[in-house]
């Protein structure tokens, strides 16, 4: 695997306009339909122009349900067969099923407090959203089984990963050593910095977590992939089939929707992850 999203593809999406841009390590499976959203092709407007597809922003909703459409159309796959997180920074995963189809997007959702999902039915478009989070894909080609988890520092600290891991091997029989893991497009170490207490918390959940703290004056610079990929080895993860990126949304604001790089006056993005049918 190995394969790392970079810079090609923000220079693809910038001059293609395109509304999303593939996860390269996930090529390797056709049988798959993967990307993370970018900014481009919507229909919003100002702060959240122009691909904002989170419900919960000061956006019309008619905008977002047609952001939504958008992305349906380009993909090829019905919004009814699209299943969203409802995301609080914690890490209950959600066991995905024909009965959750159009859920948060065309429908109420019968769940909430998800910032995980997993499946092993075909068809079902998992959807997570960000803007500046890590999103973590997760694929078992052994058992057929997809994962889509949203690792912001919060989830990074109580160890989303791990969990989204252990509702894969309890529900679907799957062994970590077959399933292959790649991150999108996040805040990178190069612009994520926070105080002291968090770095502190950071230590105290895992004791080898100081490899993975700089400090830059009186802040503290957290390298997140870096601590999930730890925690997914610890798990048992091959080092070789974990998928790095070194796409800084932040630093491509223009491109990506960021919390930080917009000073919380932005859309959002989503990744989504299919088995076709």
């Amino acid at each position: 695997m190995g394969s790392m999203l970079d810079d090609r593809c923000i220079e693809t999406a910038i001059l293609s306009k395109k509304p999303f841009v593939s996860i390269p390590a996930l090529q390797d499976f056709p049988e798959l339909v993967h990307g993370f959203t970018t900014r481009f092709g919507g229909v919003s407007g100002g702060d959240f122009a122009t691909l904002n597809l989170n419900f919960n922003r000061p956006d019309p909703e008619s905008n977002v349900k047609e952001n939504y459409e958008i992305l349906s159309n380009e993909l090829g796959v019905p919004l009814k067969n699209m299943v969203l997180s409802h995301q609080v920074h914690d890490k209950k995963i959600l066991k995905v099923s024909e009965e959750h189809k159009g859920m948060g997007i065309v429908r109420d959702r019968s769940y909430k407090d998800i910032d995980g999902l997993v499946t092993q039915e075909t068809g079902l478009l998992l959807v997570t959203y960000y803007a500046d989070c890590v999103p973590v894909y997760f694929y078992d080609p052994i058992k057929k089984v997809i994962g889509l988890s949203h690792s912001g520092w919060r989830g990074t600290l109580i160890n989303i990963g791990a969990e989204t891991l252990s509702v894969m091997k309890d529900s679907y029989g799957c062994s970590p050593e077959d399933i292959f893991v790649a991150f999108g497009p996040h805040i990178k170490p190069c612009c994520f910095e926070v105080d002291s207490d968090v770095k502190e918390a950071f230590l105290t959940a895992y004791i080898w977590a100081g490899d993975y703290c700089t400090q830059r004056e009186n802040k503290w610079i957290i390298d997140l992939e870096g601590i999930i990929t730890q925690n997914l080895i610890i798990q048992g993860v091959s080092k070789e089939k974990i998928s790095g990126c070194q796409v800084c949304t932040k630093c491509n604001s223009n491109v990506f929707f960021s919390h930080r790089g917009s000073h919380n006056q932005t859309g959002t993005g989503a990744a989504f992850l299919m088995i076709r049918g």
